[in-house]
């Protein structure tokens, strides 16, 4: 019997042994290694025959698997197909030059799953595209997963997706933005139109795994599978079991000399886990708050790190030896003046480790160690990194994903629907006088739910990589957010800050090999009072664990040096009183330091302001990917950040979307709020903004005609309830009489519409009017994308319905003429 496993072990010898049907040489691309049947091969005319173990593999000839089905291809140059159940897969194109050691591959796979491991075609020029339904993987040096309709362990559907198993790339091309991996335990998953990067869960690996693992009965082998009675006549025994003892000696092992002395030995045993490794670590002091005290680590022979801290702190917990990724442990240990503790400790390259521990009164332990890596080379290349934050040990926030919640601990608002984002990380020049060598933003956001039962929250930090105080490279930065936990209630806001924990004092902050790690903590600034000075932190409400997952983003970044005019809108409110307003944004970018400054302004004379500044807390990373906060509460994020799905879009699959119309990135929009301080007692809790590249009056078109679809966002005052809606947009343009109309359909169940007419001078346009008891007021302007300059239109918007108001912005892009 041969089974699947010594099946692949013999697979080499078969490729060299092949026999079978004569084919030309550039049409054999491989061999069948193992095979569990149902497994066929289909010809150019759809002629099949089985495929049995040993059988070449014929370019252009479809191999399909049953339920049962099972089948291993090994190609020339070290390739290896391993194909699962219900599987489709063609072997296009294969070329192999055994002298220069170069190999190209082109596949179709257009069902099932399959495990791919990258031969010298895929490490030796990254020769290897295998086309797919839901994308183009170009795969390079790696083994890869794709599953394209699988279930779990547990028998559930998961989307189709590609996962990195091991090696350097695999990118997605053909569904969205291009998506890239270059780190293993990551995946490419399709939803739709669109795809998007994600860690994979553990259930997807054992889910494949089960897929493609050998089953009883299906064995590849002999038909005739020996059973007792098979083994019992072979009369085995006579040279086995049933030779006396005295004759059938096992062969013993001779110990081989020592080249070394004993001491010598025992020395290179343990020379790299006995050297000491600094440390923070992160204990709280007798009010509860959090401090860091620096520390000293070594880890002994017998299995346990010891460490000191403080002036007579000692801890003893468990050893970790490194690893190529990050890897999750649990552990339990000892630490004086805390007690017992026990939680999670995480390991990667660099001798990096994190031990996020708590004692039984949730007390945090926290011992951060690991290789300081270089700040400005980890950010030389000016790409945005993205680093995948790891849950709080006392507060592990998640959504419904699995995705952290950082920075807020346990605070009400945020749900199983919150989109919370990476953490981005972009370098930038620094500019005369200035230490700045990067920036920094991480938001979440949440609306869940319509109308008076809605319940909405948002969180944004922004910050830079600058020198700190006592030496080396760090990120600092503000946070700021609101929340409504009921539309009746009035939203509370809160203002704070995180800041990088480093392993030595005057070392950077970023950790592992390559600046692969960043532990950043968190917390909350007291309210700024009238004649006040601002406070510093006082200690840590939620420390993170963040490692680089390596997704490269290719955005934009056209505003860059240049002053974005736009629109804005949002709910005023001040005791209790609220009411709507809308104003403008006027943003200035500065891509040279990746910062902005500028305003957002609603109500009469800019009553209600947001003054952004080019400091600290501001970041410019690209057109889609930009935020800011101020120490005294207001914030303002980009949409694209928290792309939270809220708009009806029945062309995707889900019937929802994120964006706020179809190839509108010439245009940016996004929210922003702002808490009372010492000079403002008025507050605003998900404003939303626009903006965009205006274009001269006189490139606008003297004639014809366009029309322009999108959708509309905003905040309904209704009775006591404020709450965010949503609706479509639908703008047509007479350029030759200089007039239009604006049209928002199903916005809380309303149609808000107006003629407007064009501005004089300007690229504006504005109108009023009353339809069906809805008061509506437009101010909008067209938006131009370089080529067209009238290519989309913006603008925000008011109506009044009785005791019903609302307010917003809007935007869509021309249907093509």
């Amino acid at each position: 019997m041969m089974t699947i496993r010594t099946a692949l072990a013999a697979s080499t010898a078969l490729f060299f042994g092949l026999s079978g049907p004569s084919f030309a040489e550039g049409e054999r691309a491989g061999v069948a290694a193992a095979v569990n049947p149902q497994a066929a091969a289909y010809d150019g005319q759809g002629k099949g025959k089985l495929i049995s173990l040993g059988d070449p593999v014929i370019r252009n000839h479809r191999i399909e698997t049953s339920a049962e089905g099972l089948v291993q291809i090994l190609l020339a140059d070290g390739t290896a197909f391993t194909i699962g159940p219900n599987s489709s897969v063609v072997i296009d194109n294969f070329v192999y030059d055994p002298k220069s050691k170069t190999a190209s591959l082109t596949a179709t796979m257009t069902k099932g799953a399959l495990r791919f491991i990258g031969g010298k075609a895929s490490k030796k020029g990254g020769n290897v595209t295998i086309n797919t339904p839901i994308g183009t993987a170009g795969i390079r040096g790696a083994v890869v997963d794709i599953n394209l309709d699988g279930r779990d362990a547990q028998g559930r559907s998961m989307p189709p997706h590609m996962s990195l198993v091991y090696g350097k790339e695999v990118e997605l091309t053909g569904r969205g933005r291009p998506q890239r991996l270059f780190k293993s335990g990551f995946s490419i998953i399709s939803d739709g139109t669109n795809s998007r990067v994600s860690r994979t869960p553990l259930d997807w690996v054992s889910g494949l795994q089960q897929h493609l693992a050998g089953r009883p009965g299906f064995d590849g082998g002999s038909i005739n599978r020996p059973n007792d009675q098979t083994v019992e006549k072979s009369r085995l025994e006579r040279s086995n079991s049933g030779v006396a003892p005295n004759q059938n000696k096992i062969p013993v092992p001779q110990p081989k000399p020592a080249t070394k002395p004993s001491d010598q030995l025992a020395g290179d045993s343990t020379r790299d886990t006995l050297r000491p490794v600094p440390v923070t670590i992160v204990t709280p002091d007798t009010s509860g708050n959090v401090n860091q005290a620096v520390g000293l680590i070594t880890e002994g022979a017998n299995g346990g790190s010891k460490g000191t801290y403080g002036t007579s702190g000692r801890f003893t917990l468990p050893t970790l030896a490194p690893t190529a990724t990050l890897t999750e442990h649990h552990v339990s240990g000892y630490a004086r003046g805390v007690g017992r503790v026990s939680g999670t400790a995480y390991t990667g390259t660099g001798d990096f480790v994190a031990y996020m521990l708590k004692n039984a009164n949730n007390k945090p332990f926290y011992v951060i160690g690991g290789t300081p890596a270089n700040a400005v080379t980890t950010l030389a290349s000016g790409e945005i990194l993205r680093y995948r934050l790891e849950p709080d040990a006392l507060a592990s926030l998640t959504n419904g994903e699995g995705t952290t919640i950082p920075f807020v601990g346990d605070a009400s608002g945020f749900t199983d629907n919150t989109v919370s984002s990476d953490l981005y990380v972009m370098g930038v020049q620094p500019t005369a006088g200035s230490t700045v060598i990067g920036r920094s933003l991480q938001a979440s956001l949440d609306i869940s739910g319509t109308g008076a039962t809605q319940t909405s929250a948002i969180n944004v930090f922004a910050g830079t990589v600058g020198l700190l105080q006592g030496g080396g490279y760090g990120l600092t930065g503000g946070m700021a957010g609101s929340s409504r936990t009921d539309a009746t209630d009035t939203a509370s806001h809160n203002q704070g800050a995180a800041e990088t924990i480093g392993s030595q004092v005057g070392k950077d902050q970023f950790l592992g090999a390559n600046g692969e790690y960043l532990v950043i903590g968190s917390g909350d600034l007291p309210d700024v009072v009238a004649g006040g000075v601002e406070q510093p932190l006082s200690g840590y409400d939620n420390v993170h664990v963040g490692s680089r997952t390596d997704v490269a983003t290719d955005d934009t970044r056209s505003f860059g040096s240049n002053d974005t005019t736009g629109f804005a809108s949002g709910v005023g409110t001040m005791g209790n009183s609220s009411s709507v307003l809308v104003g403008r944004t006027d943003l200035d970018f500065n891509a040279g330091n990746g910062s902005l400054s500028g305003t957002i302004a609603v109500g009469a004379s800019g009553e209600f302001l947001v003054d952004f500044d080019a400091g600290d807390d501001s970041a410019y990373l690209s057109d889609q990917l930009m935020a800011a906060t101020t120490r005294d509460g207001s914030y303002m994020v980009s949409s694209d950040v928290v792309a939270a799905k809220i708009f009806d879009d029945s062309t995707v699959n889900g019937g929802k979307t994120a964006e706020i119309c179809q190839a509108c990135d010439f245009m940016t929009w996004g929210w922003w709020g702002r808490n009372s301080s010492a000079t403002a007692d008025k507050t605003v809790h998900l404003g939303n903004w626009i903006v965009g590249k205006q274009p001269e009056y006189a490139a606008v078109p003297a004639t014809g005609t366009a029309t322009y679809n999108g959708n509309a966002v905003g905040t309904v005052v209704n009775g006591g309830s404020q709450y965010i809606a949503t609706g479509s947009m639908e703008a047509t343009m007479n350029f030759a009489s200089r007039d239009g109309r604006v049209t928002i359909s199903d916005f809380d169940g309303k149609t808000l519409a107006t003629d407007v007419g064009f501005g004089s001078n300007t690229a504006t346009f504005s109108g009023t009017e009353t339809v069906t008891g809805v008061t509506t007021t437009v101010d909008g302007a067209f938006a131009s994308n370089g080529a067209d300059p009238v290519k989309g239109v913006m603008g925000n918007f008011t109506a009044v319905d009785g005791t019903w108001s609302a307010g917003g912005i809007f935007a869509g892009s021309r249907n093509s003429q």
